[in-house]
């Protein structure tokens, strides 16, 4: 098998509300996701992973004060120690970021 190839796994993921949803994950440890003695994983370390980069985002960006900031984050999920975990990635030639800034010349945009 190729190194650069991934091989992806369904696995059960408990939401924070308490749902269940089948996502596809990586192994980055090499055991297999679904081979584990896990039955279902935790997506709360997914969720507060993305929380402490939108403060990141949010942070690097502040001093520029846009009126309109979009970014679109690239994350695949992976199981590691028994855990799913977030990898930020990016996709063919496009980085795992993309940010927009856009600023309202006229002064009409709410503030932040």
């Amino acid at each position: 098998m190729d190194e650069e190839e991934t091989v992806l796994e369904a696995v059960d993921v408990v939401l924070p509300n308490g749902a269940h949803m089948y996502v596809a994950a990586s192994d980055i440890d090499g055991g297999g996701a679904t081979k584990t003695a896990v039955a279902e994983y935790d997506f709360d370390s997914v969720v507060e992973a993305l929380k402490g980069l939108s403060e990141v985002v949010r942070g690097a960006f502040a001093s520029a004060a846009p009126t309109k900031t979009t970014v679109k984050i690239g994350i695949e999920l992976s199981v590691k120690a028994g855990k799913l975990t977030a990898l930020l990635v990016g996709g063919g030639a496009k980085g795992a970021l993309d940010v927009t800034l856009e600023w309202d010349r006229e002064g009409s945009g709410s503030e932040r």
